[in-house]
């Protein structure tokens, strides 16, 4: 079986500074030999995710992708101190039990560096509800990450920051459990 990552964009605005973060960070697990399996939110209709219809066929796929990962990352813009409504909806549509033990990884992207601790304790919640495990939360600044015509680019020391913090989810996998084949 492959081993695989599943990211979640939760940005509304598909050329975001999040996403810039996300896709590079997903390069480097790609570099790393893992399979990075990338969503965002124009992969779902709003309303399956609304209401929870999990029998949604994209629903399907994502839940069976989150199921059958070694990790799952989340990435925001930062709304109101913690991650997008939208972002949470979706996270909200994993079972109890899909992540247990297995690494999660925040990413965010903020105005303002005052607003890390409050993404920190957000996404350590939902870490904590999945019984899983916390790899630090990346957050780098707006001014931080360039995007002009659809085309992003990381500035100043955040490249090195994801470097690093794709190698530490990459090293939180081997001690994750092992993944049970989906039936």
């Amino acid at each position: 079986m492959s081993r695989s990552i599943v990211f979640v964009k939760g940005s509304p605005s598909i050329a975001s500074r999040s996403a810039v973060v996300t896709d590079a960070l997903a390069s480097e697990v790609r570099r790393a030999g893992i399979l990075p399996v990338v969503w965002s939110l124009t992969d779902f209709d709003p309303s399956d995710v609304f209401f929870g219809h999990t029998e949604a066929p994209a629903i399907v796929r994502f839940l069976e992708a989150v199921k059958g990962a070694a990790a799952l990352v989340l990435s925001t813009p930062v709304y109101k101190a913690a991650y997008t409504g939208a972002l949470k909806a979706i996270v909200d549509l994993i079972p109890p039990d899909a992540l247990v033990g297995r690494p999660i990884l925040g990413i965010a992207t903020a105005r303002l560096a005052a607003h890390t601790a409050e993404v920190d304790r957000a996404f350590g919640g939902l870490v904590g509800f999945f019984k899983a495990r916390p790899v630090n939360t990346l957050v780098v600044l707006d001014s931080d990450v360039q995007v002009a015509g659809g085309v992003g680019r990381l500035l100043g020391g955040s490249e090195e920051r994801v470097r690093q913090t794709a190698s530490a989810l990459l090293g939180a996998l081997s001690d994750a459990p092992p993944i049970a084949p989906n039936p």
